[in-house]
């Protein structure tokens, strides 16, 4: 029976998406698809491994002359793969100070990074759109941490005289500085908070969303247990499901996930994910984005999986953080896959505005970023990419409509 797991994005990248819609997609593209039969999905929550739990959503189809008596036919299943929390944590209830010094400090670390990417040939072809981003996540960053010197304003030449008795000459000075400094910082931060009204909203999600993943890629920082639940609830499905063939649906940051399943640093895949995983599918994988910052994280990878699995990869040429597995960013077939490994992905080209269009205003307002989100509509019943990766499942027998 063929069983999917939807892996999504992460932070800012699952804003209204649920399995349930992911799988109510599927639903209308086999409506699309034939006619005289009714497809339908049953919702439960199951629990893979103590207090961990995964809603599993089944497709059933229900031909119009069929006798109600008569049992439904099964046709698919999604368990929805849950990571977010466990990434998350850390930064959930850090105040917006901590957060905003996380977030700078992340960005001057990797700054040497980025500028070496502008002028360094890699495959990863949206190195100036990234550069600006950082660079923007710099300002915001620097913009709250502007905001402190502007406390010196209530010191006035009683508490300096007071506070002289108690402070060097030198720092006396300092504070001096950061109070004259503060009548320039202040009026650009307002400005800021103005023009931008939900900087601070927008700021907060930024460096929980940026923050977690590199300490994620850079110190496997949850990677584990995150792995083996992964495992847990592929066992689960094993267990549960009449010979399951799984397909792993994942989205965004959802894909690395995968992939460290798939082809985990020095061990071995489990057997449950050796002989049962079938198919990968990829939706805006940030792959060349973490390979040109973070260069070592693919290597030294096993490579069991290369020659058990297909993968299916969606991209659009103008996300800034999509991966079309080329070395140019054009639409054609994939040239390369992970780094040293045999496997290649299935290319499958989505787009929902011309490239054209995309002009100097596009990229200083970042709409090179914002199209990581074009996919697929907040709408279960809008267009979406659903139906290119639903065309070639049913392609390569993945997904068969029994009549």
């Amino acid at each position: 029976m063929p069983t999917g797991i939807y892996i999504a994005g992460l932070g800012q990248s699952t804003t209204k998406e649920s399995v349930e819609k992911y799988a109510a997609r599927y639903i209308k593209e086999l409506e699309y698809s034939t006619s005289g039969i009714n497809y339908y999905t049953k919702v439960e929550k199951i629990y893979y491994n103590e207090d961990l739990s995964s809603l599993a959503v089944r497709i059933f189809q229900h031909p119009k002359e069929q006798p109600k008596s008569q049992k439904d036919t099964l046709l698919y299943s999604f368990y929805d793969f849950e990571y977010n929390e466990l990434l998350n944590q850390k930064f959930q209830n850090k105040n917006l100070l901590f957060k905003n010094i996380a977030l700078l400090l992340l960005v001057v670390r990797k700054f040497p990074r980025i500028i070496v990417s502008l002028f360094k040939k890699t495959t990863y072809t949206k190195g100036g759109q990234t550069f600006y981003m950082f660079l923007m996540f710099l300002i915001m960053s620097l913009s709250v941490l502007l905001i402190f010197p502007s406390l010196l304003q209530f010191i006035d030449g009683k508490n300096l005289t007071f506070i002289k008795e108690h402070l060097s000459d030198w720092q006396i000075d300092i504070l001096r500085f950061l109070k004259n400094f503060s009548k320039i910082t202040l009026p650009i931060t307002s400005l800021a908070i103005i023009f931008i009204p939900e900087s601070n909203t927008l700021l907060t999600k930024v460096a929980a969303e940026f923050t977690t993943i590199d300490n994620y890629i850079q110190y496997g920082e949850q990677s584990q247990i995150i792995q083996g639940n992964f495992d847990a609830l592929v066992e689960y499905i094993v267990e549960n499901e009449e010979n399951p063939n799984i397909h792993l649906h994942t989205y965004s940051f959802g894909s690395i996930i995968a992939l460290d399943a798939l082809f985990p640093i020095g061990t071995e895949p489990c057997n449950n994910v050796l002989n049962n995983i079938k198919l990968l599918i990829t939706v805006g994988a940030p792959y060349e984005f973490i390979d040109s910052y973070y260069p070592n994280f693919y290597s030294e990878r096993t490579d069991n999986m290369s020659q058990q699995i297909e993968w299916i990869n969606v991209y659009s040429t103008l996300d800034a953080f999509a991966s079309n597995f080329r070395k140019d960013n054009k639409a054609g077939k994939a040239q390369f896959g992970i780094k040293g490994k045999k496997e290649v992905p299935i290319n499958l080209n989505y787009e929902i505005a011309r490239k054209e269009k995309c002009n100097v205003f596009s990229f200083l307002t970042l709409k090179h970023i914002t199209m990581h989100k074009s996919y697929w509509d907040d709408s279960k019943s809008g267009q979406s990419c659903t139906r290119l990766i639903f065309k070639k499942m049913k392609e390569l027998n993945y997904f068969s409509i029994k009549t």
